[in-house]
Order: C-alpha cells, then sequence, then structure tokens
C-alpha cells in the first residue's frame, strides 16, 4: 500500500512538474510571438531569436518566428521598392497630382510637380492652395482608399502651355517668312549693286534708292531672325549677386539725372543653374524698357530671392507708369509694340530665351503699390 501510494505520489509529482515545464514554455513561446507582432506592429526588423544552444523544441521555435519575421521583412521591403518606383513615376511628370482625402480635404500625396506649380513646399490641405488651382486646369477622380473616399486630382497649368504653343507658332511662321523674303531680296541687292557701277546720272539714283530699300528689309528681316535662332543654352552655376551688381553699372548710361539701379539679393549667396550670357541679354533688355519707362523720373531696381522648391526669382521692378490691360496681353507676341521706333522682338525673344533656359517670364502688375514687375522663374 505504502508502495502503491509513493509511486502514484512520484507519478504525479512527475506530471505536476511536466505541467509546470510545459507552461513554462507555452509562456515563453506566447512571449516571443508577441514581442515578434510588437515589434513589426512599430516597424522595428532589426531583431533575430538565437536559433543554437537551446533545445530542439526552441530551436524550432526561434527557426519558424525568424521565417516568419523574414517573410514579412521581405514584403516590406518589396512594397517600400514599388512605392518609391512609383514617387519616381510621379515626380517624373508635368501634371501635378494632389491625393485628396474626399471627406477633410487633406493632402494625403503629391510630387513634385504640384509643388511647383502650387507654388508651396509642403502641402497638407486644399485650403492652403486653393487660391492658386483657381487658375490652374484641375481634372478628379475618386477612388477608395483604406475605406475612405479620396480624390485623385491632376494639375495642369493651360496658361504656360498654351504660351509654349504659341511661341512654336510663331517661330516657325518667322522661319518661313524671313526664309522667303531672303531669297527674293538678296538677289535684287546683289544686282543693283552690279548695275549701280554701270549706271549714271538719274538711273544710278533710282538704283541706289532700290538698293538702299533692298539693305534696310534684309537688315529688317535678320532683326526678326534672332527670334528663331537662340543659342542652345550652355548653362553653369554663378552667383546672382555680382551678376545683378554687373548688369545695373551697364545699365547706368541708359538712366538720366544720376539715378542708379538698386540691387537686393536674399540670401547673399544665392546661386542659379543657367546660361550667364544669354540670361544677361534678358535682364539687360528689361532693363531698357525699365529706363524708358522711368524717363520722367522714378526708381528702378533688380530683386532677387528663393522661391518655393528653392526655385530662384529675379525681378526687374520700377514705379513707372503701369502698363494698360489692352498691351499687357500682347506685350510677348513679336511684332507687337507700342514705341514709335520698336521692333516688337525684345520681350518675344526674353521670353524664348527663358523657354530654352528651362525658365519663365510673366508680367505682374502691383497695383496698390504703382509697381510694374517682370519676373524670371529659375528651376
Amino acid at each position: 500500500m505504502d508502495c502503491s501510494l509513493a509511486i502514484v505520489s512520484a507519478a504525479a509529482a512527475i506530471a505536476v512538474a511536466g505541467c509546470l515545464l510545459l507552461w513554462r514554455r507555452c509562456r515563453s513561446m506566447v512571449r516571443k510571438v508577441e514581442f515578434l507582432f510588437s515589434a513589426l506592429d512599430n516597424g522595428d526588423y532589426g531583431f533575430r531569436f538565437a536559433e543554437g544552444g537551446r533545445s530542439g523544441g526552441d530551436r524550432m521555435v526561434n527557426a519558424a518566428l525568424n521565417r516568419i519575421k523574414g517573410i514579412l521583412q521581405h514584403a516590406r521591403d518589396e512594397q517600400a521598392e514599388r512605392e518609391k518606383y512609383y514617387e519616381l513615376i510621379l515626380d517624373s511628370v508635368d501634371t501635378g497630382i494632389l491625393v485628396v482625402d474626399g471627406e477633410r480635404g487633406l493632402v494625403l500625396r503629391h510630387n513634385k510637380a504640384a509643388q511647383r506649380l502650387l507654388g508651396r513646399d509642403v502641402i497638407t490641405h486644399l485650403n492652403q492652395v486653393k487660391d492658386r488651382m483657381a487658375s490652374l486646369s484641375v481634372r478628379s477622380a475618386y477612388t477608395q482608399l483604406k475605406g475612405r473616399r479620396v480624390a485623385i486630382m491632376a494639375l495642369s497649368d493651360i496658361k504656360g502651355e498654351l504660351a509654349n504653343q504659341e511661341t512654336d507658332s510663331w517661330v516657325k511662321l518667322i522661319r518661313v517668312m524671313t526664309h522667303e523674303i531672303m531669297n527674293t531680296i538678296t538677289p535684287i541687292v546683289s544686282l543693283s549693286d552690279v548695275l549701280m557701277e554701270r549706271a549714271e546720272g538719274r538711273q544710278r539714283d533710282e538704283l541706289q534708292v532700290i538698293n538702299k530699300t533692298g539693305k534696310e528689309l534684309l537688315r529688317f528681316v535678320e532683326n526678326y531672325r534672332k527670334f528663331t535662332h537662340v543659342p542652345v543654352p550652355v548653362p553653369s552655376l554663378f552667383y546672382v549677386g555680382p551678376f545683378l551688381e554687373r548688369m545695373a553699372r551697364l545699365a547706368a548710361p541708359l538712366l538720366k539725372s544720376g539715378r542708379t539701379v538698386d540691387v537686393s539679393v536674399e540670401p547673399k549667396d544665392l546661386l542659379v543653374y543657367a546660361d550667364e550670357s544669354l540670361i544677361s541679354r534678358v535682364v539687360t533688355n528689361l532693363l531698357k524698357n525699365a529706363a524708358e519707362a522711368t524717363a520722367g523720373g522714378g526708381r528702378i531696381w533688380l530683386k532677387a530671392y528663393t522661391g518655393a522648391n528653392d526655385t530662384v526669382t529675379i525681378d526687374v521692378i520700377d514705379d513707372g507708369p503701369p502698363i494698360p490691360d489692352d498691351v499687357a496681353a500682347h506685350i510677348f507676341i513679336p511684332f507687337f509694340t507700342t514705341k514709335k521706333d520698336g521692333s516688337g522682338i525684345g520681350l518675344s525673344i526674353s521670353r524664348q530665351i527663358m523657354r530654352v533656359s528651362g525658365g519663365t517670364i510673366s508680367l505682374v502688375t502691383d497695383s496698390d503699390n504703382g509697381l510694374t514687375v517682370f519676373r524670371l522663374g529659375f528651376n
């Protein structure tokens, strides 16, 4: 009886010990699984369960948990790679893209083109850019994202696109016209040169009139050919401050009464990547126009600063008489001029130079302060 009781007691003790050991192992496994999911939920994939120096059961469990972590980490890395790939695609297009929470107006995602078109580095809500969007073409499509209704908005600058198409049309037209006129007038000028050597008296005078008129027409046509033959830019980095100071000194002879062109650059070490010689042609032309606008007395200054997305902006400002709206709408069109002796290509060439340089030129009228601003933008 005592022997049987002892055997039963021993068996019970062994069973209790086995259950306790099994419970501890089960608790250890649960803690490991909890740790695994807690770490993964926090984006921590730097851990690893030891697979050596333990019992066979522990090694199997640890190896299984490490494998689960590896599978999830691989899926996460693939997802991150796909997101980066899609982000590169979005940033490579010229159309601005906004992904917006349809109910709250929160901007969930945007590309670089949207930053450029909306003039902001950070876009978190539609209310920030509502005014700017009013001047853009906006197309929207709707879908579901994680149970939420979201809007995918495509933004484009129709005015800029139309301006480029208009410029292309003018370039093609002027090339055809100048080619045909040059081909027609050049033989006449050459022939009149030859005949003038043989002619005398009244005939010589008449030939001189023909020759002079032909050469003036050739100079006229050559002037317009400049619009279609803007050199290919050779961009390089240069400091804006010294560049504008030099432009201001060169403009001094155009001004009367000892006036000067003021220069303001912020930050002082502002750099721009462009063809300095071509941009100097644009700034010189704008300063010449400003000098003519303030011929009766007034102020001219150059202002440079950084804008959205680290863009560089140069403003040529004067406080002369404002440009009427009906004139402002046509100032960049070739041949258009309000000056008696104007050629009508100065601003057209300036826009063409800025276009081939990857920049923009625009007229901004500050009616409140009585200022006329020609703004150059460099991406």
